[in-house]
């Protein structure tokens, strides 16, 4: 049995030490992207153009910023766990009342 106990509490440590390391690495990949977007954002302004005459590759590359921005989120939400927590429904109930006749009332 003391067996089965070290197996599995080296599966926890190895997953924390994985988990760890993706953290780090959605952590730096965020920081590259946001500096990708601060310096296409200045290149963007500087760029005399009409909002709606915005060039597909530059609409491109704002969707596929985006994009990796989602990914990223969603990396890191499972990596700390975010979306573990279940969270309690505490919108009103609402009954209602079937043959009700306003004529009634």
């Amino acid at each position: 049995m003391p067996q089965k106990n070290n197996e599995k509490e080296d599966l926890r440590l190895k997953k924390h030490a994985v988990n760890k390391k993706h953290i780090e690495f959605y952590d730096k990949t965020l920081n590259i992207l946001g500096f990708v977007l601060d310096e296409f954002s200045k290149e963007l302004t500087r760029a005399d153009i009409e909002f709606l005459e915005m060039p597909k590759n530059s609409i491109a590359v704002l969707d596929f910023l985006i994009s990796s921005i989602t990914k990223i989120q969603k990396g890191q939400r499972l990596a700390l766990g975010l979306d573990e927590d279940e969270f309690e429904d505490t919108s009103p109930v609402i009954n209602i009342i079937e043959g009700l006749s306003e004529e009634k009332i």
